[in-house]
């Protein structure tokens, strides 16, 4: 499983939807535009990837950012509080 900070710039409101539709199938809004999402493979990430490019014109953008765990158990709000809570164990 890979987490990753997606936040994109889209001008047009259909496509700005049906990016963060597909973003909300793999986690949670965190701001207009950024989304949190788990990915459970390479291949999933693809073909996320794949179907967001189809909706996006020639000036949007859309960035990925790896999160690794430990740059989630550091990252913080304004009030210095966690915002990314891992479980201590995880049962499969």
């Amino acid at each position: 499983m890979a987490f990753y900070l997606v936040c994109f710039d889209i001008t047009e409101d259909r496509a700005r939807y049906r990016v963060g539709a597909a973003l909300l199938d793999y986690g949670t809004r965190v701001q207009r535009s950024v989304f949190e999402i788990e990915v459970p493979s390479g291949a999933e990430l693809e073909r996320l990837r794949e179907a967001i490019s189809q909706e996006l014109a020639e000036d949007d953008d859309c960035r990925f950012y790896a999160l690794c765990k430990t740059c989630r158990r550091r990252s913080t709000d304004t009030n210095g509080e966690r915002v990314a809570y891992l479980p201590a164990a995880v049962l499969i």
